[in-house]
């Protein structure tokens, strides 16, 4: 999908390079000036939207890197407040504290907000034990990480997806464009037939097929296989 956009976008830029090559023949009217412009803001707006989609992948990247060592940290913190609670003096308060097994991310998440807030007001009790100082408040910054990085995941998705069709439809309006452009080529008096050719050509979508591969005829067996 990405490669037939790209192309479609290729034959457009090399559509407007041709017309700026003919700008006394285009820009003859005001409204072959206007959609000579179009062309040109279609053109940048592509440019744009594709930028914001490798912008898109690189922050779910950087998002997703976030989320994997929240998750380690996350885990890590747990252990040792479900270790340091087994010998501490509150079992009315860690009796029933266990690690999770293979949690999705949501459960971890839910897991971690709710041992933070049972263990927090026994913070000097867990610290005598054994707790390294400072655990509980590291364990809420991870918490706080873990939920944005998630957060900037879903939406770096939504970002992508929404230059996706927003490419889209500007590549429609650009297609639509060009036909307006070779519409004033048929229609200009003493025009080169040439740009025409040369029009049609640039917005060509897909790979050349090269003059070699078209005269090489083919073999039986090729056509067999």
């Amino acid at each position: 999908m990405r490669k037939k956009v790209r192309r479609r976008h290729e034959a457009y830029v090399r559509a407007q390079s041709v017309c700026a090559e003919h700008t006394q023949l285009f820009d003859a009217t005001p409204g072959g000036q206007k959609v000579r412009a179009a062309l040109g803001a279609h053109v940048a707006e592509v440019d744009r939207l594709l930028a914001l989609q490798e912008r898109s992948i690189e922050d779910r990247r950087a998002a997703t890197e976030q989320c994997r060592q929240s998750r380690r940290a996350l885990r890590a913190a747990a252990r040792a407040v479900v270790a340091v609670g087994r010998i501490v003096d509150l079992d009315a308060v860690m009796g029933t504290m266990r690690l999770p097994g293979g949690a999705s991310d949501d459960e971890l998440l839910a897991y971690s907000r709710g041992l933070l807030e049972r263990v927090s007001a026994h913070a000097d009790s867990f610290v005598a034990d054994g707790l390294p100082p400072g655990l509980l408040t590291r364990l809420g910054d991870d918490i706080a990480a873990f939920a944005a990085a998630r957060g900037e995941q879903a939406a770096s998705r939504q970002r992508f997806s929404a230059a996706s069709e927003a490419i889209l439809e500007t590549l429609d309006k650009g297609g639509k464009t060009v036909d307006v452009l070779e519409a004033i080529v048929l229609n200009a008096q003493d025009a080169p037939p040439e740009i025409l050719a040369r029009l049609r050509t640039a917005r060509r979508v897909g790979p050349r097929v090269s003059a070699a591969t078209k005269a090489t005829p083919s073999t039986g067996a090729e056509k067999a296989a």
